[in-house]
């Protein structure tokens, strides 16, 4: 959990801090904002099925810690052209873009060693160490949200120097770890092409009925929600609150903190039976939050409605992220997380590009009404369409299979 904790720490200064550069530093507008926020994801989207491939056949403890390593030159590079003067729009979104692409191999390497530390040191009980691990890793990350928010009495430099020392702690307690091998099932089988296993991946996902509406649900909501939460907020926060990387850190203190206390009470009770059901109620707050935003709200009304946000968010990541990491089995999970991240985090480059030019058309505060009645939409057909509403999973072993429907 140690590095769970550092990893998120740093990303947590990056949530603040990369918005806060570009609005409140370099003043770019919504719609360049959004392109900057697309771009920042775009490497999760196109590479994480390749991370998922690769961390499938290594060893990996070794191939996380590298991982950390090198993500680790990425904030200590920023910091040298922030201290140059030398930090432009385009050197910004390159050195982001360079860190999604390490992400990307880094998270599903990440999820498939909890799998195994779960299955060595809490007898395999999976849906408790995801959440217990989501806790963790969104607390975590309130506390580099704090650190973020300081950005406007610190400078953004430090930050970044703080988010280098945090990547190489992570490193450090992944070091600290006992060594996770290739499973033997890849041990014995002839190599197979890169394409060829990520394929392997998407043939799971589909042929589960536990995984594949998770993961429709996870990449459709993704392109309504996440633009909303990386452009929209800092325009918000700026063109109608007047406010500065303060107030844009409180905002994701609230959201992210209301993920992490959700997670940690959830691995604290008795584990959710239906858990289907529970994500899909759990969906509907997100479009309540935005539907009152539009009525513009005194500000802590604001940071009101996104604690609840974040409070049913916690249960919508750990239920869909449990479901995905029972339902798979050990020789594929890799493969089937980063599918499920594909699903998670795909859909926000689009959605990051849609809603800048949205609000550049209809203003932020209208702006907000767009993901929340296309939300509507995507929950009723979800409902109607697919077996998620029903789906309940065995709550067994580490490499259990995708459990039953009911």
């Amino acid at each position: 959990m140690g590095g769970v904790a550092s990893y998120f720490f740093g990303s947590g200064i990056q949530t603040v801090l990369f918005p806060w550069l570009l609005t409140f530093y370099l003043h770019q507008p919504a719609s360049r904002v959004g392109i900057a926020q697309m771009l920042a994801m775009l490497p999760m989207l196109v590479l994480g099925l390749f991370g998922g491939a690769k961390a499938d056949r290594a060893e990996l403890r070794a191939h996380l810690m590298r991982l950390q390593l090198a993500n680790a030159l990425v904030p200590a590079t920023l910091a040298g052209l922030f201290f140059t003067d030398l930090l432009t729009y385009e050197a910004l979104i390159a050195c982001t873009f360079l860190g999604s692409a390490i992400g990307a191999f880094t998270m599903p390497a990440r999820d498939s060693l909890l799998t195994k530390v779960a299955a060595r040191s809490l007898a395999g009980r999976i849906q408790q160490a995801v959440t217990m691990a989501t806790g963790m890793q969104f607390l975590s990350q309130v506390v580099g949200l704090v650190a973020g928010g300081a950005a406007v009495v610190l400078g953004a430099a430090p930050l970044m120097i703080f988010h280098a020392v945090a990547l190489l702690l992570a490193a450090f307690t992944t070091y600290k770890l006992p060594p996770a091998p290739v499973t033997h099932s890849h041990q014995d089988k002839p190599p197979v092409s890169r394409m060829a296993q990520i394929r392997e991946g998407f043939d799971v996902v589909w042929r589960s009925e536990s995984i594949r509406p998770v993961v429709l649900l996870m990449f459709l909501s993704g392109i309504l929600y996440i633009g909303v939460f990386m452009v929209l907020f800092p325009i918000l926060i700026r063109d109608v609150y007047a406010g500065s990387s303060l107030e844009l850190a409180f905002i994701n203190i609230c959201f992210f903190g209301g993920i992490g206390v959700s997670s940690m009470v959830q691995s604290r009770l008795r584990p959710i039976r239906r858990q289907g059901r529970a994500i899909m109620c759990a969906m509907c707050m997100g479009s309540i939050t935005m539907v009152f935003l539009h009525f513009h709200p005194p500000l802590w009304a604001v940071f009101m409605l996104v604690l609840g946000w974040g409070l049913s968010a916690g249960v919508s990541m750990s239920q869909s992220r449990a479901i995905v990491q029972m339902g798979a089995t050990d020789s594929h999970r890799a493969r089937v997380l980063s599918v499920f991240q594909l699903g998670s985090m795909g859909g926000g480059p689009i959605g990051a590009l849609m809603i800048g030019f949205v609000i550049t058309k209809l203003g932020p505060l209208n702006a907000v009404l767009v993901p929340s009645s296309c939300m509507v939409v995507l929950w009723l057909s979800i409902f109607f369409f697919t077996k998620l509403w029903r789906v309940e999973v065995s709550h067994g072993s580490a490499s259990g299979q995708a459990g039953k429907t009911a």
